[in-house]
């Protein structure tokens, strides 16, 4: 058997989710975003979970599969739906820096991003400004509205006031999965996750005050851990108060039928 024609460093490498794969895989990716995500993901420094890159580098790095002006757009659907977050670059041509969202860091942390996108206006940290809504594609902004309806429905439905059929079977829901799954309980108190899909896991089970570990783990299992961080955050952005059963709510917003951020 030939050798390979370059040679494996097994000193230097990077831990890659496969939840970025099972993203794709449920459509929540497109390929030319899982493509480049990755690639971010493989020349980022660990220390900072940073990558600094231009879009007209990025082009070249894929040999030209992908030109400059496709390049902005996919960049911008990453920022979309919160997989990087970088300053807005509208009107610029240098290069920036990407920072990736719960990038593995060489402390043993993650990177964590959220906080970027609760910036409203102003600067960011590195000094440059923030993304306004010109930069966005239209379809974007169409999209975003469409998911913004959805959750004030949501928000209605399960609000202080709101007694619904849907409350109603979501719950019977809930119950009946309990049950079926007695026999293997797994009480959130005691829980060791082994991975970090079931780290974030617990991290939810513990904001919905859910008791066992059952229901978060099945649904890792049927929707994927991007599903269940976009439908976290749709849920910790409802207004305060307004929401009296997020267990049956966060159930709720799992099943929108495109599950982006």
């Amino acid at each position: 058997m030939e050798n390979l024609p370059f040679k494996i460093d097994n000193n230097d490498y990077v831990k890659l989710p496969r939840s970025i794969k099972t993203a794709l895989i449920d459509g929540l990716l497109k390929f030319e975003e899982y493509a480049i995500l990755v690639w971010l993901w493989l020349i980022a420094n660990p220390r900072s979970g940073r990558a600094h890159v231009s879009y007209a580098g990025l082009s070249k790095d894929f040999k030209e599969k992908y030109s400059k002006n496709t390049v902005n757009k996919i960049m911008l659907e990453l920022k979309r739906k919160k997989w990087v977050w970088f300053a807005s670059q509208q009107g610029r041509r240098s290069s920036f820096n990407v920072d990736i969202s719960e990038y593995p860091l060489s402390d043993g942390t993650f990177k964590y991003i959220e906080h970027r996108f609760e910036q409203k206006s102003g600067r960011s940290e590195d000094g440059t400004d923030e993304q306004t809504p010109a930069e966005a594609p239209e379809e974007v902004s169409d999209i975003s509205q469409k998911l913004e309806s959805e959750k004030k429905k949501l928000v209605a439905r399960f609000s202080f006031t709101s007694d619904s059929s849907l409350s109603r079977s979501q719950k019977n829901e809930n119950e009946k999965e309990n049950k079926n799954n007695r026999s293997t309980r797994r009480p959130v108190r005691s829980f060791s996750p082994r991975t970090f899909e079931e780290e974030k896991c617990l991290e939810i089970a513990r904001y919905l005050e859910e008791p066992d570990m059952s229901f978060m783990l099945s649904s890792l299992k049927k929707y994927g851990l991007t599903r269940l961080k976009n439908a976290y955050e749709k849920l910790k952005q409802a207004p305060a108060g307004t929401i009296q059963k997020k267990g049956a709510y966060f159930n709720s917003l799992l099943t929108i039928a495109d599950g982006s951020g």
